[in-house]
């Protein structure tokens, strides 16, 4: 894969930030700074989604938001409700974590229904479906992926971030599980996505969207990536 420049490579990124003790002052500031960075989208809380959709109402960013976050224990009608709500407040795109403990317990009548369920009330809204790789074996994987694909969701994503982190090696593994299982179905990465070096390799698997709170610090690497390799073109590398 050839190097992206800074510009696409923020295309790739869904800034992020879930933490519930932000205020609406450090809300405003990530905002700003996605701005300046032009990331995809932004995914922020419910709490403050109308906050985001209004402040980059003339930007080609998205609002993105989470709903079940980060359990994905809930029930569907609650789930429901959250999307409708979300969706009235402005969100363009929404992250539903699947119900874990159905698929811990291999219900997946239940699994597949909730899915559908919230994929009818997101009607034409981007909906991406969280199966929390971390806390799911193989075989859960292939089959909430399956599901997912078997419901037309848009995007399968790997994790919340919250509850636990898989290693690089880990999170390939389970991208390839993913794409057998849900050939038509879009990829999103997240959790521990924190450098230039994992963004670039993650997405050279063939994922569509990186979720992740350290997008300017990426972005910034990929700068200086691109920096030292013009002053190589121009003067060659310096020898020690």
């Amino acid at each position: 894969m050839k190097m992206m420049s800074p510009e696409e490579l923020a295309k790739y990124i869904e800034f992020t930030n879930l933490d519930n003790t932000a205020t609406e002052e450090q809300i405003i500031t990530f905002l700003e700074i996605a701005e300046q960075y032009d990331f995809y989208s932004v995914v922020v809380n419910p709490h403050y989604v109308n906050l985001a959709s209004t402040i980059l109402k003339d930007s080609e960013i998205k609002v993105v938001t989470v709903i079940d976050f980060p359990l994905g224990a809930g029930s569907t009608e609650a789930k429901v409700t959250e999307v409708e709500t979300a969706i009235k407040n402005g969100a363009d795109e929404i992250d539903m974590v699947a119900n874990i403990p159905a698929i811990k317990s291999h219900d997946f009548e239940l699994v597949e229904s909730d899915i559908k369920a919230v994929k009818e009330a997101c009607k034409d809204t981007s909906l991406k479906v969280i199966i929390e790789c971390p806390l799911i074996d193989d075989y859960e994987k292939a089959t909430a992926s399956r599901i997912c694909d078997n419901c037309e969701v848009d995007y399968v994503k790997t994790s919340t971030g919250f509850n636990g982190e898989e290693s690089f090696n880990e999170m390939v593994d389970s991208i390839k599980v993913i794409k057998k299982n849900a050939p038509h179905t879009e990829i999103k990465a997240a959790g521990g996505i924190r450098n230039y070096k994992t963004a670039y390799n993650i997405i050279s698997t063939g994922i569509s969207k990186i979720g992740a709170s350290a997008g300017p610090q990426i972005i910034e690497e990929l700068k200086q990536v691109v920096d030292n390799q013009e002053e190589v073109g121009k003067t060659g590398p310096r020898l020690i």
